[in-house]
């Protein structure tokens, strides 16, 4: 295991030893949070513990199902005690980016239901503002591409449809959207651009997070430190 993934190991599993016996848990999607499935599952089978996943994605619902982690449908599910997932970038405010795994819809709507929403990441993960490394990721309905790429050209980002890898294409979400990405030269206030590109007709979900994370585990070289 490399060290990288040895720091994501060690956030995830304090984060998994946040949930409680008759938790319903939204599990978020990414290469850390599959450390956190594995821990839960983990916890399940060595302490009898019992718990009801919601997943934001088909990657991480077959990483549960593996696990024989009880799942919940997404739909069916108006509350979760706590829901953990990765992030792309974090600001000092517990603002994200995320959506680099084009699962930012789902996980948006599991961030919204939590009563406890916590990340998990590496230190390479904190930025001082929001747009430092990465585009913010947008899923949006195909007939609205031109509208939305126009949009955002106007609100003066840079607009990529999302090819695919191992496939000729461009990557189509779980729920069948396409996926593009916005990058902008400097996001000074987060919330205000959340709300305008939330207000773009067609585009259906856009990965910022805006006051959504109530804590962030964060893995550092030497220590575990909790934001």
């Amino acid at each position: 295991m490399s060290s990288a993934d040895k720091l994501k190991q060690q956030a995830a599993i304090k984060a998994a030893n946040m949930v409680k016996s008759g938790d319903l848990v939204g599990i978020g999607t990414g290469s850390t949070v599959n450390f956190f499935i594995e821990h839960l599952a983990h916890r399940i089978k060595t302490e009898g513990m019992h718990i009801t996943g919601v997943s934001t994605s088909w990657s991480s619902t077959l990483i549960c199902q593996k696990h024989n982690i009880l799942l919940q449908d997404l739909g069916q599910t108006s509350f979760l005690d706590i829901a953990v997932d990765g992030a792309d970038e974090i600001d000092p405010q517990l603002n994200l980016i995320k959506g680099r795994g084009a699962a930012h819809l789902m996980e948006k709507i599991v961030a919204t239901l939590a009563q406890k929403f916590v990340i998990i990441a590496d230190e390479s993960k904190l930025v001082p503002q929001l747009g430092q490394n990465f585009a913010v990721p947008l899923e949006l309905l195909p007939c609205a591409l031109g509208l939305v790429e126009s949009r955002i050209q106007k609100l003066g980002g840079d607009f990529t449809v999302r090819q695919g890898l191992r496939k000729d294409g461009p990557v189509i979400s779980d729920s069948g959207n396409l996926i593009a990405d916005a990058k902008f030269p400097n996001i000074e206030n987060p919330a205000t651009l959340s709300d305008k590109l939330q207000n773009i007709p067609g585009l259906l979900e856009h990965g910022m997070f805006i006051g959504l994370a109530h804590k962030a585990i964060v893995a550092k070289k030497d220590s575990i430190v909790e934001l």
